[in-house]
């Protein structure tokens, strides 16, 4: 079954909200999404084969240039994550740095670069940056880091706001789903409130599930299990209506408790680490900025919408990242194939049920 009739499966199901222009996190005010993906077969000193299947992918909130602070806000869910930032961002609540997904090897690297990266633009702040490791080692050989400093800053640079590259790009290229090959999945909703048109996207890095669904299904069939670890799943949420900090965290939680990912997976204990900010109520920096900012204020009664956009953007970006995924060969002569279609279906089967409860 080949892509575009998975994306049509995709497309039958009974979506509340319609999607973006672009169908992806860039659908939201000026957001840009670069990928640097690493491939390569390097021999150790030893003489052993390192095979490198890794990468990083960047969502930059907008301008760099522009010295601003965006309201954002964490939900770790069983987390295993690494995350660069947290403990400041859960105090101070605002983002003003670039977002990277990478693996453990590059986090430390990346967090430098993105400093770098600040200081070259001749930014007052840039900290801290958020810097989220994904643990790509069923496919990925590399015993040390594989990227500089002008690798990141590179990266960082050539975020663009055009279509987003997915599946098997950037830190994508090392992950599993469902014990098929996982990768980068993006989708965005819009909504209304009051009258005025709102967007949310979502950019997930699927590298969760087990073949055992709560159904029943065996998206392997029988077979063997590839992958026996435990999984996760980063989702990073954007949204352009007006939130504040208790309400970032109460949508990405509700979002998260209510995804098909966690519901529909037999005894799941994957991570899950989620990620919202809002382009609204901008805190520029420029000039020192004021002391005093004046915010515009959704109703609690109004999150419903978002929380449904927001549910269904997710889930559509986790779909799209198994759906669009290559095969990839790494380590140990273990490859990873984009899952078939008997089992796809299976997985849009459960998927539909949760949503529609």
């Amino acid at each position: 079954m080949n892509e575009s009739k998975k994306l049509q499966l995709i497309g039958k199901i009974s979506w509340i909200y319609p999607h973006g222009k672009k169908n992806a996190i860039v659908d939201v005010g000026d957001i840009r999404v670069g990928h640097l993906t690493i491939s390569r077969d390097t021999q150790d000193p030893s003489g052993l084969t390192e095979m490198v299947r890794t990468g990083l992918t960047a969502i930059v909130p907008g301008d760099m240039n522009e010295e601003n602070r965006y309201f954002f806000g964490f939900f770790p869910f069983r987390n295993m994550h690494e995350i660069t930032g947290y403990a400041v961002t859960e105090d101070f609540c605002y983002l003003n740095s670039p977002i990277v997904l990478t693996n453990s090897y590059n986090l430390g690297i990346v967090y430098n670069a993105v400093l770098s990266f600040g200081f070259h633009l001749g930014r007052i702040e840039i900290w801290p940056p958020v810097v989220l490791s994904i643990d790509d080692s069923y496919l990925n050989g590399q015993k040390g880091s594989v990227v500089e400093d002008k690798d990141v800053i590179q990266l960082l640079r050539n975020a663009s706001n055009h279509s987003v590259q997915e599946g098997s790009a950037g830190v994508g290229l090392g992950l599993h789903a469902f014990d098929w090959k996982g990768g980068i999945g993006t989708s965005s909703r819009m909504f209304s409130i009051s009258g005025k048109r709102f967007t949310i996207g979502a950019l997930v890095a699927s590298n969760h599930g087990t073949p055992e669904l709560s159904d029943g299904a065996d998206l392997n069939h029988g077979e063997q299990r590839r992958h026996e670890k435990k999984g996760s799943l980063a989702v990073v949420l954007a949204t352009d209506l007006p939130l504040l900090p208790y309400q970032i965290k109460k949508v990405s939680t509700s979002i998260v408790v209510a995804l098909p990912s966690v519901n529909t997976v037999k005894n799941n204990t994957d991570s899950i680490t989620c990620m919202l900010f809002s382009l609204a109520n901008v805190m520029s920096l420029k000039d020192d900025g004021p002391k005093v900012f004046d915010y515009t204020v959704t109703d609690d009664s109004a999150l419903g919408s978002i929380f449904r956009a927001g549910l269904e953007s997710v889930a559509e970006a986790v779909l799209r990242s198994l759906c669009l995924s290559e095969s990839v060969a790494g380590k140990w002569n273990r490859k990873l194939d984009n899952i078939p279609e008997e089992s796809f279906r299976a997985i849009i089967q459960v998927f539909e049920k949760s949503l529609a409860t």
